[in-house]
């Protein structure tokens, strides 16, 4: 028994002097604990202003004033037109709709239309005069050269201005009244305004 306890506590020593070995080369280390990762802050949501039926230039504005500025258009009309500027244009639909809360990089993509679409005859009579007038310069200069009217000019009802790109404008009279049998001779001078600038009697949305 006495011999037993004997080899037990030369097991022990002979342990024990390993460990301090050990300890003292800097061979054992102490496990590591990973750092735990920071959440990530939650991403802060905007409510989306209503902008329909503004003009596209406003609508852009009151978006960006939001923090919104990721912003597309698509021409409700499915004719693909390209907006070049942007006041000749009015919101019809937005997505997402107002009252939605979106994050800031989020693209929000507004249908628009111009006041003019939809004005205007759908099929004309050669040597008939048709009624041009609220529709844009460059539509009303097809549909009377459609007819056979080709003596075309116009004039600034509000000032001097060149009419340089006809789609910037809106016609608010013609020359030769509409419905009548005219000669293809005959000069038609249509009077028009710029998109959003008042058209008198006329009644026509610009």
């Amino acid at each position: 028994m006495q011999a037993r306890l004997t080899y037990i506590e030369g097991v022990r020593t002979r342990v024990f002097a390993l460990l301090s070995a050990l300890l003292l080369s800097g061979c054992t280390t102490l496990p590591q604990t990973e750092p735990q990762a920071e959440p990530s802050p939650p991403v802060a949501l905007i409510s989306v202003p209503k902008v329909e039926g503004k003009r596209l230039s406003q609508a852009r504005a009151i978006l960006d004033d939001a923090g919104l500025s990721n912003i597309g258009t698509t021409d409700a009309t499915g004719e693909d037109r390209v907006v070049i500027e942007p006041k000749n244009w009015i919101v019809k639909a937005q997505h997402p709709a107002a009252g939605g809360e979106v994050a800031r990089t989020e693209k929000i993509v507004l249908d628009v239309i111009k006041p003019t679409d939809g004005v205007g005859p759908a099929s004309v009579t050669t040597g008939v005069m048709p009624d041009v007038v609220c529709m844009e310069l460059q539509a009303a200069q097809d549909k009377l050269q459609e007819a056979g009217f080709y003596l075309l000019s116009s004039k600034d009802a509000l000032g001097d201005r060149h009419q340089i790109l006809d789609r910037d404008w809106v016609v608010v009279g013609q020359s030769a009244p509409a419905g009548r049998i005219t000669l293809p001779l005959t000069k038609v001078t249509l009077t028009v305004v710029k998109y959003g600038e008042p058209t008198g009697d006329s009644g026509c949305k610009s």
